[in-house]
């Protein structure tokens, strides 16, 4: 039973905690399985980095004064990138780079416990349990596929995460008014919130739209709030918030270049619609078909958390209006996500599912609440059980998921320049995005020295230029490039095109290139390009010499 003395209970609202139901050995070990669980994931090995990860661990690998510069032409901010330079000081293999937001993922875990802990202390929240909700929300983060994925993956999204539940906390302490109002007091969260608020403008961009909507909550609690301590807590996360944005300045004009001249020509627009869909299918687990059915039961949870009344310790009815338990998280979230999508689209910029990274908290809290309001012991167990066993299969299949054809191609370089006992060879990649994976694998499992030919730049394979890129590739010409390594290509030459067409941006232009080797000689497909089973898919052909 959840115990009265526990400070976690007491609050401004004092919510009846008696009413809920009590936190049995099935509730702790069904958390405890989870938490196990999503350790292990966490933490297990998986195939070769792909793009994305491959070029955040190139950059990380430049000097400190360095790394700015070449982000400049990437469009991202740095604070990962740093921490993960420091990381890799003590090693450079990509399971240990990958733990590093591991680290930050298990971090998470007792911050998401405290988090839901917090919310059943809220007015209105009256019913849910303290520990209970605690639990259910813990048992949720452990497992759930996107958290699992991103744990995993060498990007900045679980700094991200980690960074918004602790800012969830503060913010708390805040708006609920447990700092009180006296200055002295309200100073150390006011700072804490400055801090967490520049953290995460310096890690992902989509923070500005969280820290917009949490403003604009914070403006409208410091106006319309009648209890005191409330208000100058409102006050005090205004300052907070204004404080981080000027702990961002510095960055601000590699911001607005990237602004200008990178964005995500890669990818296409999405309406709102799509964009709700995408992000609820990718927290639940994307491309495994039991993540479908999971997104399901996960925003019934959500939106039970959001209309649920409690009529008897048994009786469960909707309301017409947003819970207040609930109602800050809800907000938030919407609001954010909102501004998002507006602001990419109207700039002609794409969506990607782990930009919701700012928000994935927030929805995790709202699934536990849904948990939390459900009455009766065995439905809560059963419902438990199973949104873990699918957040689980989900999370192994996100494990043993190869997301690039890059291993497959490197094998393929590798079978064939034994089998065919080739000497003199180049590696190309179209488009230059499928150079990076490749030639980090190529270094890392090839025994003898190998260098990518990026198209069009023909430059370091480890790096894209994304400054101006669909200009730049438009106006780039097949026959042209291949001129420009004549004097590597001699007719005893074995070419390697590593190549899709299907990249945007690069319309005909691999096609034309392949034409353009496929005259030199006979051509023969060693690697067939995945589309059902990869993210990132790439033919590897084998154009020898004419004999």
């Amino acid at each position: 039973m959840t115990s009265t003395s526990d400070p976690l209970t007491k609050s401004a609202a004092d919510p009846d905690q008696g009413s809920a139901p009590a936190v049995d050995r099935w509730l702790v070990g069904l958390t405890v399985l989870a938490v196990g669980a999503g350790l292990v994931l966490r933490f297990l090995p998986r195939s070769g980095m792909w793009l994305d990860e491959a070029l955040t661990t190139n950059i990380s690998s430049l000097p400190l004064g360095e790394i700015g510069d070449a982000l400049r032409r990437d469009g991202h901010p740095p604070l990962f990138y740093w921490l993960l330079h420091l990381w890799s000081s003590f090693g450079e293999s990509d399971w240990w780079l990958r733990a590093l937001p591991g680290v930050f993922s298990v971090i998470t875990l007792p911050l998401s416990y405290v988090a839901g802990c917090r919310l059943a202390t809220r007015a209105g929240a009256a019913g849910l349990g303290v520990r209970r909700t605690g639990l259910l929300a813990l048992a949720v983060t452990s497992v759930m596929p996107f958290g699992i994925r991103f744990a995993a993956e060498a990007r900045m999204y679980s700094l991200v995460t980690m960074l918004v539940f602790a800012g969830y906390l503060v913010v708390d302490d805040l708006l609920e008014g447990r700092r009180g109002t006296e200055p002295r007091r309200l100073a150390p969260a006011a700072i804490g919130a400055a801090l967490l608020a520049g953290a995460l403008l310096w890690s992902h961009y989509w923070s500005m739209w969280l820290l917009a909507a949490v403003g604009l909550l914070a403006l409208w609690r410091a106006w319309k709030e009648q209890d005191a301590a409330r208000r100058a807590g409102a006050r005090a996360l205004v300052v907070g918030l204004v404080g981080g944005g000027v702990l961002f300045l510095p960055w601000v004009p590699n911001l607005l270049y990237q602004t200008q001249h990178t964005g995500t020509p890669w990818g296409k627009l999405f309406g709102p619609a799509s964009v709700a869909v995408i992000t609820l299918v990718d927290f639940a687990g994307a491309e495994f078909g039991v993540a479908q059915l999971l997104s399901y039961l996960l925003v019934v949870l959500a939106v039970l958390a959001t209309v649920a009344v409690f009529e008897g310790p048994r009786k469960v009815v909707l309301g017409a209006h947003i819970a207040p338990r609930i109602r800050n998280e809800v907000l938030v979230l919407s609001a954010t996500m909102a501004l998002g999508w507006a602001t990419s689209y109207t700039s002609g910029n794409t969506f990607s599912s782990r930009y919701a990274s700012v928000v994935f908290p927030l929805f995790l809290l709202c699934v536990a609440a849904g948990l939390a309001t459900l009455r009766t012991r065995l439905v809560s167990v059963v419902t438990l059980a199973a949104i873990l066993v699918a957040c689980t299969w989900g999370s192994v299949s996100t494990v043993v998921f190869d997301r690039s054809q890059t291993d497959a191609v490197v094998d393929g370089v590798q079978r064939d320049l034994a089998t065919h006992d080739v000497e003199d060879f180049v590696v190309i990649a179209c488009p230059d995005q499928l150079g990076v994976a490749t030639q980090r694998q190529l270094d890392r499992l090839l025994d003898r020295e190998v260098e990518v030919v990026p198209y069009p730049t023909a430059g370091d394979p480890r790096f894209v230029d994304w400054v101006d890129y669909g200009d730049r590739n438009a106006a780039s010409d097949p026959a042209a490039f291949l001129q420009q390594l004549s004097d590597r290509l001699t007719p005893s030459t074995t070419v390697y095109l590593v190549g899709s067409f299907q990249y945007r941006t690069f319309e005909g232009k691999c096609e034309g290139l392949f034409n353009q080797l496929a005259a030199r000689g006979a051509v023969e497909r060693v690697v067939e390009q995945d589309n059902a089973h990869h993210d990132e898919i790439a033919n590897l052909w084998a154009i020898r010499p004419p004999t």
